[in-house]
């Protein structure tokens, strides 16, 4: 009997075997018009999703472009008597500035724990919920020490959309669809910042405190029309195979793929399983420190250097619009 039932077991295990093999191969072989008519519901949900960073794309551009406005020089900067005008003086330009990027690279940083942990939909919907929360501040800021915490405040949920939405885009959909939805994320950032000129334009001859105050108050725009629409956002099939559920990872497939693919679900949950046993098995007994050994820290360095690129090129210098008066 106990030989009967471990020769049930392999026979299982190699069925699960074979069809995640299965699974991976027509993944593999897929071509872009297939996936898209395959996945139609997973592209959807990745782009909504990636709608988060035109919100960041337009907020973290707006606070520079407010350094030549006069009417937020008399708010927020100090009175220059040789030119007999209100300046935000240079170490206050670069701390409003940076305090975002400080808070950025929390919310990015912790976004990796608590996806893991709670899954991207919860988390999602709570840093939308915070941003909502935390425009207050920077809204109603009375002096410049404020606005530099409204806006540390605000770069922590903003890191959280910038590091989330590429990594749901690389779960949920096929490997013909992950390089055109990441570089999506890219064309979303573009979109907002060309938002964020356009309206610091239409508000540069406003000479009053609504020439700040409503580029503020458009952010408002993007977390309560997003929090309602992926509040129906399926959660990723890999965070439930990672948690042991695979009865919801089955769910999660079927609501992201076309009725043609229904009957292959258990495949792919099984190239999940596989996969996530394979990852685990790499994993264990390391450490931060792996990254930098061996094979693993050639890895290290083109990530690094890749996304190292962008603000080494000169793009923070050059973006800067104000000149300081010495």
């Amino acid at each position: 009997m106990a030989d009967m039932g471990e020769k049930a077991a392999t026979m299982e295990q190699h069925e699960v075997f074979d069809q995640a093999r299965a699974a991976a191969d027509e993944e593999h072989e897929m071509t872009l018009v297939q996936a898209m008519r395959k996945y139609p519901k997973a592209v959807l949900w990745s782009v909504l999703l990636s709608t988060c960073i035109i919100m960041e794309g337009y907020d973290i551009v707006l606070m520079s472009s407010f350094f030549a406005q006069p009417s937020f020089s008399r708010k927020y900067g100090e009175f220059n008597d040789r030119t007999g005008t209100y300046e935000i003086t240079a170490s206050w330009q670069n701390g409003l500035s940076n305090a975002v990027s400080v808070g950025t690279i929390i919310g990015a940083f912790a976004n990796g724990y608590f996806i893991h942990r709670f899954g991207y939909r919860p988390v999602l919907l709570v840093s939308l919920a915070a941003i909502c929360a935390l425009i207050f501040i920077s809204f109603f800021a009375p002096n410049a020490p404020v606005l530099l915490v409204g806006q540390f405040l605000c770069g922590i949920p903003w890191g959280v959309f910038a590091t989330m939405a590429p990594a749901y885009a690389s779960e949920v959909c096929p490997l013909a669809l992950r390089g055109y939805l990441t570089v999506y994320v890219n064309l979303c950032w573009a979109f907002g910042q060309l938002i964020s000129a356009g309206v610091q334009s239409a508000f540069s001859g406003n000479t009053t405190q609504w020439a700040y105050r409503i580029p503020f108050a458009i952010q408002w725009a993007w977390p309560i029309p997003l929090f309602a629409i992926l509040w129906m956002a399926p959660e990723s099939p890999w965070y439930h195979v990672r948690t042991g559920n695979l009865e919801m990872a089955e769910k999660m497939i079927t609501r992201l793929s076309s009725s043609s693919q229904r009957h292959l679900t258990k495949q792919k949950v099984a190239m999940m399983v596989r996969t996530n046993e394979l990852e685990k098995s790499l994993e264990e007994n390391t450490s931060y420190i792996q990254c930098f050994k061996g094979i693993d820290r050639r890895r290290t360095e083109i990530a690094c250097m890749v996304f190292a690129a962008q603000p080494i090129c000169g793009s923070v210098m050059g973006g800067t619009p104000v000149s300081i008066t010495v």
